[in-house]
Parts: structure tokens; C-alpha cells; sequence
């Protein structure tokens, strides 16, 4: 009621008389408008929260990928899992892969999996050992511990880094100790840093290639990534590399920005199912309003009788019916905008943050908000077209006869 009485004086300026009996329209028969703008303003929340929490979680991902891939090719076994690299390289592959000229830096990557320490033996932790080059500290970004004196304790020493899920799930925290299951039998291993991670919900713990060795009777490589030289084409020397690949084992080398598209391909690919969900909340919006119209037409038909009766033609009879289904367009986009900020808010901070254990920074770009109002402003008056053609068929006689 407040936003019409504000858009009057507007609407008297722009649309004359119509304008103001437009705006009086919708707030004389609030019986009828208020459930359908009600539900307007819900469907069109329900996409602006959509829509933030997904470019607030693409946002973040794009980040954490940037900081996360520092080499500057990845050679891995084909994996079934998309999320993280499995299998083992074969020693002459990597022994053929890293001594290419081009190539300055190694880092090396283990993957295994172990009982999970905090259940009853069902579940299980992921381990990753990590032979880092000096360039692939960078990587890593703490939310809790971390810097020089964490990784001169991770690469010295026993410390071992854990994940920020793995840390929200089991209350994990720097100085703490994990004890976990090993080759020759448990072994306890201080945290010195937790760090954000958006690629495992479980968590994941990450410890030094030395330490793992001393741990566990395994040699294997799961992944390499290599920092070539300044200058070198990465497409080049992935071309080079397919070709020195020993026969018998099938890799997938691909250089940094090609993982990097495709794990945001994977990202749109998973959320391709809530256009679908914004479509269904619009088309119960959408009913909604044209419901609304047509029962405020019969609701109303003497009343266009009698202005018919007096003078009002038929397009502006429709001009008069556009209008209010327009500012009741409008004045649902525009409450939609802080509703769909608290859903957002809720799903980014609440809902994923207790599925997950992640941390998104939201993000809010104006044109989330604008396509919020013009949605709302484009269905009211889609739904009012066949009410406004209606009603500007309406026969004054036959109206004020009740028929």
C-alpha cells in the first residue's frame, strides 16, 4: 500500500486520470491483488535468492581455482570421480613426464583413503600426500593457521594440514592432534592449519610426501603438476608430453586453464536444474496473477459497465487494466529484492554451510536485482493481457445488466 501511494502522484503525472485510478484499483480490491502480488513476490525471491547464492558460489569457486592451480600443466590417470584424481601413474611415466626440458618444477599428489578415525569404521577420510615445489605453497589458503612457520612444520616434522569441512564436521582446529590409522599402526599428527577447500564436502587431511612414506608402505604418484620454464607454450609442451607418454598407461594431461573450464563447466553442468526451479516458481506466480485478474474481472463488471457507459473506450479500458497489472508487477519486483536477500543470506550461510561445511563469500551484482524487477513487471503483465483484452470487450449493456 505504501509503494502505490508513492507511485501515485507518478502515475496521475504520466497516465492522467487512468493512472490514478489504476493505483486506487489496486488497493481498493487488496482481497483480490495482495494474494496475487503475495505470490509474485515469493516466485520472484525464490530466483533472486537462486540466483546470488549461485554467482556468490561460481564467485568463490573461480577464486579458489585461481589460488588452487598454480602449475602450470596436471597430468593425471583418467578418473570416474570428476571431483579429485584416483589411480597411480605409472614410475616410467612419471620418470619420462618430469624430465622434459621445459619443465622447472614438479609437485607430486597421493590419494588415499582411510578408516575414518571419528566413526565406528564405516566411513572413511581422505589423504593426500603432497611433494610440494616451492611455487605450490601457493596454493594453499588458510582460514585458520597456516604461513612459515606452519609449513616449515608440515614439511619438517609430523604437521598436517586439514580442510575447512573436514574441520566444521569433526571440530577440528590448529593445535589440535589427529590421530589416524597407518601401515604401522596409529600415529598422531598435530594440525597447524585449516584451509578452504570446495572440492571434497567430507574433508580431506594433507600431509608431507616424507611424512606419508614413513607412514605408509606406498611409492605410488596419483598426479603430477609441473611449472614449466617462463615462456614455454603449456599447449605445446602438453603435445610434446602426449607423445613421450610410455605405451601401456592412458593419461590425461591437460594444461591450467583447460582444468580450470572444465571444472567450471562441471559447476554449470550441476546447476543447470535450477533454471528449471525458477521456471516452475514463475508459472505459479504467473497463474496466480491471471487468476487474481480474472476474478477482479467478474468481480468488477459493472463497474467497467458503467465507465464504459460514461465515455471510456475500449483501449483505454485496456491501458487502464496494463497499468495496474503493471504496478502490481512492479511493487512485487521490488519487494522481492530484500526477501530474496534474506533467502540468499539463509542458503549461503546456513544451508550450505551445514550440507557442506564451506565457506562462500556472498556476492550481490546489480544484475541479479534488476532481472528480479523486470521479471515480476514482464509476468503481471503477461497474466493481465488476456484480462485487459477481455475486458475491453465488455459490452456497457450487457455489463450493467449483470450478464
Amino acid at each position: 500500500v505504501l509503494l502505490i501511494r508513492l507511485a501515485r502522484p507518478v502515475l496521475a503525472r504520466t497516465s492522467g486520470l487512468l493512472g490514478t485510478m489504476a493505483a486506487r484499483g489496486v488497493v481498493a480490491a487488496l482481497s483480490r491483488t495482495a494474494p496475487a502480488i503475495a505470490s509474485l513476490v515469493v516466485a520472484v525471491s525464490v530466483t533472486v535468492g537462486l540466483g546470488i547464492m549461485i554467482q556468490s558460489f561460481r564467485s568463490t569457486l573461480t577464486r579458489w581455482l585461481g589460488g588452487t592451480l598454480q602449475a602450470d600443466v596436471y597430468v593425471s590417470v583418467p578418473s570416474t570421480v570428476a571431483s579429485r584424481a584416483e589411480g597411480t601413474l605409472a614410475p616410467d611415466a612419471v620418470r619420462a613426464l618430469t624430465s622434459d626440458p621445459d619443465v622447472a618444477q614438479v609437485s607430486t599428489y597421493r590419494s588415499a583413503d582411510l578408516i575414518d578415525p571419528w566413526t565406528d569404521g564405516s566411513g572413511v577420510v581422505r589423504l593426500v600426500a603432497l611433494d610440494l615445489a616451492p611455487r605450490g605453497e601457493r596454493a594453499f589458503d588458510f582460514r585458520e593457521g597456516g604461513g612459515a612457520d606452519a609449513f616449515r612444520a608440515f614439511r619438517a616434522s609430523d604437521a598436517v594440514f586439514v580442510s575447512e569441512p573436514l574441520s566444521y564436521r569433526r571440530g577440528v582446529q590448529v593445535g589440535d592432534t589427529l590421530r589416524l590409522p597407518t601401515d604401522h599402526g596409529p600415529r598422531a599428527y598435530p594440525v597447524v592449519g585449516v584451509f578452504y577447500d570446495y572440492g571434497s564436502d567430507q574433508g580431506v587431511v594433507m600431509m608431507a610426501r616424507r611424512t606419508y612414506t614413513a607412514a605408509f608402505d606406498d611409492r605410488g604418484v596419483t598426479s603430477l603438476g609441473l611449472f614449466l620454464r617462463p615462456g614455454v607454450d603449456a599447449e605445446r609442451v602438453v603435445r610434446e608430453l602426449e607423445a613421450r607418454a610410455p605405451p601401456g598407461q592412458t593419461l590425461t594431461i591437460r594444461t591450467n586453464a583447460a582444468l580450470r573450464q572444465g571444472s567450471l563447466q562441471i559447476f554449470d553442468r550441476t546447476f543447470q536444474v535450477t533454471a528449471v526451479l525458477r521456471m516452475l516458481a514463475f508459472g505459479v506466480a504467473f497463474v496466480g496473477i491471471l487468476s487474481a485478474l480474472m476474478a477482479l474481472e467478474m468481480e468488477r463488471a459493472r463497474e467497467f459497465g458503467v465507465l464504459r457507459a460514461n465515455g471510456l473506450t475500449p483501449r483505454q479500458v485496456w491501458r487502464l487494466v496494463t497499468t495496474q497489472t503493471g504496478l502490481m508487477g512492479l511493487v512485487s519486483g521490488l519487494l522481492s529484492v530484500p526477501m530474496g536477500l534474506v533467502l540468499a543470506a539463509i542458503m549461503i550461510f546456513v544451508v550450505n554451510k551445514r550440507s557442506f561445511g564451506w565457506t562462500l563469500r556472498m556476492e550481490v551484482g546489480p544484475g541479479v536485482l534488476v532481472q528480479a524487477v523486470g521479471l515480476a513487471l514482464v509476468g503481471a503483465l503477461l497474466a493481465g493481457l488476456y484480462p485487459a483484452w477481455r475486458m475491453s470487450r465488455t459490452s456497457p449493456a450487457a455489463a450493467l445488466r449483470g450478464e
